[in-house]
């Protein structure tokens, strides 16, 4: 420590900082207690010896029970993969099918590129048919032939969306151009109420139904109304 002190009155924390520094550049540090950028490791790699063996009264090795089902169906397949364990470290994690029952074994088998899709799939299949399952055969009156009729004659006296109808136009004049909104059903009604009407409105009756909003090929008769006396002939 001495040939590393300047000399002059130095406090006692400098005098201990001063050695610290020196006894790291001479190399002196524990390997299980110094930082990982000095050159140490993190004390975890040096595991304590495991405990002893314990036997039975008989002199049989003591068996301790799993409380976890190891399945027998078939399947031996092993994933591994590496794991984040805090900042610097990885954990080498592995999953095996004796762990899973038969159909998650099953499913696990294959490779997760062809199960996610099928997976994605058959969840949005059943979110749909489950959630709208109290709705089969309801039949609201504001998707009727009529009302949606009338929807669009309000849109006409409103002047609903001019600039959407245009671009839409001006994409289609450019070739085949598919959109949305003109193609794909409105509400999740639309299968049992192709032939709903409401006897309310006979002003506004269609005989099946028409598009819920105003067509970019609605520009072209704005000055029409969407009364039974404005529809063609």
């Amino acid at each position: 420590v001495r040939s590393c002190l300047p000399g002059g009155h130095i406090s006692a924390m400098a005098l201990l900082l001063r050695a610290a520094r020196c006894r790291t550049a001479l190399g002196v540090r524990g390997v299980a207690s110094s930082s990982v950028r000095l050159g140490g490791f993190p004390p975890f790699l040096h595991t304590p010896p495991p405990p002893p063996p314990e036997f039975e009264p008989d002199g049989t090795p003591k068996k301790y029970p799993l409380m976890q089902p190891v399945w027998d169906h078939g399947y031996d397949w092993e994933h591994w993969t590496l794991l984040p364990a805090g900042i610097f470290h990885t954990v080498y994690y592995g999953e095996f099918a004796q762990d899973y029952p038969p159909y998650w074994a099953w499913l696990q088998s294959f490779p997760v590129w062809v199960v996610s899709p099928l997976m994605i799939v058959l969840a949005v299949v059943a979110m749909m048919i489950f959630q709208n399952a109290g709705s089969i055969g309801i039949r609201p009156k504001r998707y009727t032939i009529e009302w949606m009729q009338a929807n669009r004659e309000r849109e006409r006296q409103e002047n609903t969306n001019p600039v959407t109808r245009y671009l839409d136009r001006r994409r289609t004049e450019r070739g085949g151009t598919w959109i949305a909104q003109y193609n794909l059903p409105w509400h999740p009604y639309w299968m049992w109420m192709r032939d709903t009407h409401d006897p309310d409105y006979p002003e506004f009756y269609l005989p099946k139904p028409g598009h819920p909003h105003l067509h970019y090929e609605d520009t072209k008769r704005m000055n029409i109304p969407f009364t039974t006396e404005g529809q063609p002939e």
